[in-house]
């Protein structure tokens, strides 16, 4: 209040309305006539049917930029998506031929080493039953020891590839990644317990089995193909059981460049096609 007088200090309120009157020249502030017609904050009042907004927004113009850019991340996501798995798959294929020409180089050496005992004993002459060769099984068990460890190994190091979240276990879509279009029938006939995915031994144990059994069969086809039992496929022999596939066969087949398929190599071809399926043409 304003000394010696019963006016407040910063003016008084009207009896009409209860508008606060400005002290300097009686009217009402802006303040108080924007409190008054509902325009300030909190205020008891009502608007004016002349108010209107002093601006507005279009939420869908708003909202358009984010679905853009989520659009285009999504884009990028799948194209790198892409890149990565055919990144993968040319590794896989990498590893494969590394594989092969690692199994490849098995057959090849066991051939060298039967081959080279034949000849130090044919240059004993007479004297021949005085060396004692290595013994040819001796040295296709040894093949086959090596060979299988080899397989072994790949299929271990083909699983921990595939198994993208490192739980030990694949399913059939990481498993495609390895076997491609036969994932559905290796899936089926690996997985022993029935539980939808593969463990680390189920998909080793298969792929050992699988090199088995076609080592098996060839052993029975190349006996059959093998007419004067000279031990080796001449390629007309070979298409007696390969058909149109013997050229590619004995080109494939043949590591030691002779023009002939031994046992060996027809036999140890087939365990390879089976365990890391078909081979590109060479």
């Amino acid at each position: 209040r304003v000394k010696g007088t019963g006016t407040p200090a910063d003016g008084h309120l009207c009896s009409a309305g209860g508008r606060r009157i400005s002290r300097s020249c009686g009217h009402a502030s802006d303040f108080d006539r924007d409190m008054y017609d509902g325009r300030g904050s909190g205020s008891p009042g009502h608007r004016t049917p002349n108010h209107r907004p002093s601006s507005s927004f279009d939420l869908a113009a708003l909202k358009q930029p984010v679905f853009e850019t989520l659009e285009r991340l999504e884009r990028e996501i799948e194209e790198r998506h892409r890149v990565v798995v055919e990144e993968r798959a040319a590794v896989h294929l990498q590893k494969q031929e590394q594989q092969r020409l690692r199994e490849e180089l098995i057959t090849l050496r066991a051939e060298l080493e039967a081959t080279h005992a034949a000849n130090v004993k044919a240059s004993y002459g007479v004297l021949s039953y005085c060396y004692r060769p290595p013994d040819e099984r001796a040295i296709e068990i040894e093949a086959r020891r090596e060979r299988r460890a080899a397989i072994a190994n790949y299929a271990k190091e083909a699983f921990e590839e595939a198994d993208e979240n490192d739980d030990r276990e694949l399913t059939l879509e990481e498993l495609r990644q390895i076997e491609g279009d036969n994932a559905e029938i290796v899936m089926m006939e690996a997985d022993v317990n029935g539980d939808g995915v593969l463990s680390k031994r189920e998909y080793v144990n298969y792929k050992i089995f699988v090199a088995k059994q076609a080592g098996k069969q060839a052993r029975k086809n190349f006996k059959a193909a093998d007419f004067n039992n000279d031990k080796e496929l001449t390629l007309e022999e070979l298409r007696e059981i390969e058909g149109d596939m013997a050229d590619q066969v004995m080109r494939e087949a043949d590591v030691d460049n002779s023009g002939l398929l031994s046992k060996r190599e027809y036999v140890d071809y087939k365990i390879r096609q089976a365990a890391h399926g078909a081979l590109t043409m060479r």
